[in-house]
């Protein structure tokens, strides 16, 4: 049988960290074991009905220790998952599915209010008799600070409840008050903003409602006021862990109220008495109740007249049942019935009737009224004697007739556990194949996933040998592209050297243009003055050529002895009128010609004359 189930457990486990994670929260000393109230506060986040858990730990701890161990808990965490999936819990469900699922987790406080629990808040929240639907600030006072939760805490939880922030709790926003004080006491912390689960529907429209950067106006905690301001001594432990032998089913209901029932008047004052019992001892005393009695607003002489009836054994505390009378006297008070001077025998709590008498009655135990005759009085007296110690006896009968019903329950909770147990054993017997079937095939399935991982293994080395290849491909075009660079720069510096050498020739140009246009004109003018002198030069040219002609007329005419003066005289005007109309545009020829006519007149003179001429 265990066998079967370590390697129910084995697969559970293999290969799941969230399991590992959540195993680390409930046991972060890694000591193997997750007590009673460890599980049940980490494994009530899942939302689950007490009755479920309950049922989940029988399962989980098949050996009735007390506690999970490692393997107990993964176990605990699958039927988790497999309650919050619908299934049913059973060992069946921890075989259905070779994957173990994820089971989830929140926080208490975000929960919603199961209605068994609204159903405790209510009957609390009545029992402190409401004015018009809303409880002050002064009357849930006393109740929340028995919880123990220090004063910030508690006023952090009074600002969540109270929505509508009008300095009342209305049902509701009491039972949200009530809800975050447990999960407080749970260890859990206290939300930052209300969850929208929490918030009553016919709320929900108003803060919807609200003006967006609106600032409401808050009234005071009364959980912050100076004397409010008391030391609170630290939880010592959680109402789950108030009991160091829980049993798998007990651990899930200390801490939260049982299955729906119709609410009672003692009912109520038990819950409130859980809540006032802040050191776990089964008793309160006045310190720890005061603040409840006086929110009745009773005088403290009729307070201190019930604290009397109530305290039956003069102990200075009040066990349960004597808080519920005393809670019963308060209120058939505060509705107008005045406390009984003594108490009439069936106000007696039931565990103390017989043992405990009135005090009218009891100045008559042990005290006889004397006769005057001594033997009758030793026999009266020993009568007496006899009835005190016959009550006695009868008391603790009935006590040990009660621890007798209470050892009768344990042994049938026994012997049902020896049956589930006797059925959890067949069906772990029939899982066992079921179990052996499916570790073969996690065997295959194991050998494939090894030759998968093989070939991811080669196509990552394949891969890393491409990444290398890459890594110096990018080297090599770094290296390209570092010189690219630099010659880019020297380009870009003969560039500069270029565009400078540039603009320099450009200002050359413009200046040789400037003497261009300097030397054209010069040249224009010089081509105009030489085409003028050739124009001149042919002028001069034919006229040389005319003078030529006309010398060598008078040639002719001088060598021509029939020559006559008169005749040269005739040509001579001739030619100089011909000659003077062709060079007479140009002096330097028109005075040459002129000299040479004058010479040849002078010749023809001398020669008339007879002078030689040579």
């Amino acid at each position: 049988l265990f066998y079967s189930f370590s390697l129910l457990f084995m697969q559970l486990s293999s290969g799941n960290p969230a399991y590992e994670s959540f195993y680390r929260q409930v046991d972060p000393g890694n000591t193997g074991k997750v007590g009673a109230a460890e599980a049940a506060q980490f494994l009530k986040k899942s939302g689950l009905s007490d009755s479920t858990l309950g049922q989940i730990w029988d399962l989980s701890d098949p050996e009735r220790k007390g506690y999970l161990d490692k393997k107990g808990f993964f176990s605990a965490l699958r039927l988790v998952a497999s309650a919050q999936g619908g299934s049913d819990v059973s060992l069946n469900s921890l075989s259905q599915n070779i994957s173990a699922p994820i089971p989830k987790f929140v926080s208490i406080a975000t929960l919603d209010i199961r209605p068994e629990d609204k159903a405790k808040y209510d009957g609390i929240f009545e029992s402190l008799s409401p004015i018009g639907g809303l409880l002050s600030g002064d009357k849930v006072k006393p109740v929340l600070m028995n919880s123990n939760l220090p004063l910030d805490v508690l006023g952090k939880i009074w600002d969540l409840s109270d929505i509508d922030k009008d300095g009342h709790l209305d049902k509701d926003e009491f039972s949200v008050a009530m809800h975050l004080v447990y999960a407080a006491r749970e260890k859990e912390p206290v939300p930052s903003t209300l969850p929208a689960t929490l918030i009553p529907p016919h709320k929900r429209k108003k803060i919807a409602g609200a003006l967006p950067g609106s600032v409401p106006v808050l009234p005071s905690s009364p959980f912050l006021l100076k004397e409010n301001l008391r030391p609170t001594p630290a939880l010592s432990k959680s109402s789950l862990g108030s009991s160091t032998n829980l049993s798998p089913s007990s651990s899930f209901k200390r801490s939260t109220p049982t299955p729906p029932q119709p609410q009672t008047h003692t009912q109520q004052y038990e819950e409130i008495f859980e809540l006032a019992d802040s050191d776990f001892d089964g008793m309160v005393g006045g310190g720890e109740v005061k603040d409840i009695f006086m929110n009745s607003r009773l005088p403290q002489s009729v307070l201190a007249h019930i604290w009397s009836l109530a305290d039956t054994q003069r102990t200075g505390k009040l066990t349960k049942e004597q808080f519920c009378l005393a809670m019963h006297l308060i209120q058939e008070k505060v509705k107008g019935v005045d406390p009984p001077q003594s108490l009439t025998p069936d106000m007696i709590p039931p565990s103390e009737r017989g043992a405990v008498s009135t005090p009218d009655s009891s100045s008559s135990v042990g005290l006889v009224e004397p006769t005057g005759i001594k033997d009758l009085d030793d026999i009266n007296q020993e009568i007496s004697q006899l009835q005190s110690e016959k009550r006695l006896l009868e008391s603790e009968i009935r006590q040990k007739e009660e621890a007798l019903r209470q050892r009768n329950s344990d042994v049938q909770e026994v012997q049902r556990d020896l049956e589930r147990e006797n059925v959890g054993l067949q069906e772990l017997e029939h899982q066992k194949w079921d179990a052996q079937e499916r570790l073969g095939e996690m065997e295959q399935q194991r050998a494939k996933l090894e030759s998968t991982l093989d070939e991811t293994k080669s196509k990552w080395q394949e891969e890393n040998v491409k990444i290398t290849s890459l890594q110096t491909q990018i080297l090599s075009q770094e290296s390209d592209a570092q010189m690219q660079e630099k010659e880019v720069s020297r380009t870009k510096t003969d560039l500069y050297c270029m565009e400078q050498e540039e603009q320099r020739l450009e200002e050359s140009l413009h200046a040789g243009k400037a003497k261009l246009d300097s030397i054209l004109k010069l040249l224009k003018t010089s081509q105009d003055e030489m085409d003028q002198t050739r124009s001149e030069l042919s002028e001069i040219q034919d006229a040389q050529r005319e003078l030529n002609k006309t010398i060598e007329r008078f040639s002719k005419a001088l060598n021509d002895s029939e020559t006559s003066l008169a005749d040269l005289d005739q040509l001579i005007a001739e030619e100089s009128s011909t000659a003077g109309t062709k060079v007479r545009n140009h002096s330097t020829l028109h005075k040459t010609l002129h000299h040479v006519l004058m010479g040849f007149e002078v010749y023809l003179v001398l020669r008339d004359t007879g002078v030689r001429v040579c």
